[in-house]
């Protein structure tokens, strides 16, 4: 059985230290009642010789086998659980990767917008002055969308694009999306 998942990995990994456990006190029993008996029952040690020699009676298989109180137990080799194991380190490093990945580009994104509200605010204090126009210096200082910028754009972000370009910011996404490019078309 090959493990899809983390969690299935390290629920295989139970069940195989679980099975050395029932397996190593299994064979400590046996030692004692070959160390405790007087060698002259045969059925015993014929019965632990099949099993150890991997002959199996019929009969005798069936009462020597513990009856399973869970679910199966699979058993894998070492070589497989070393296997599993590195998959389940790849998967971990690629989720970090992947997250580290993510928080960069948060980052990116906060720093682009408050290189924006600098950018807004400068603006502003320009028009307190009342040397400049509002819409002249707006213009220079709001930045030129590209098509695909605008179709990347969430609605929330769209709202505020908008608002810094005077337009309206009533309706869907189609529709803002529309009328941004439009107005990024003819500036």
């Amino acid at each position: 059985m090959n493990a899809q998942s983390a969690d299935e990995i390290e629920q295989r990994n139970q069940r195989l230290t679980e099975f050395e456990e029932n397996r190593t006190k299994r064979r400590a029993e046996e030692e004692e009642k070959e160390k405790g008996g007087d060698g002259t029952d045969d059925d015993d040690t014929s019965a632990v010789n099949d099993k150890n020699s991997g002959n199996k009676n019929p009969t005798n298989a069936n009462e020597n086998k513990p009856k399973p109180d869970g679910p199966p137990v699979y058993v894998t080799s070492a070589e497989d659980h070393k296997k599993n194991l590195s998959k389940l380190e790849a998967v971990r490093a690629r989720r970090q990767v992947a997250e580290a990945r993510r928080k960069v580009e948060q980052e990116a994104e906060l720093a682009q917008e408050i290189e924006r509200t600098v950018k807004i605010s400068e603006a502003d204090a320009d028009d307190d002055d009342g040397k400049t126009k509002k819409k002249k210096s707006k213009q220079k200082i709001i930045p030129k969308l590209s098509k695909i910028e605008i179709k990347k754009m969430k609605p929330v972000r769209m709202k505020d694009a908008l608002k810094e370009r005077d337009l309206d910011i009533q309706g869907n996404k189609n529709a803002l999306t529309a009328r941004l490019l439009e107005y990024e078309a003819n500036r």
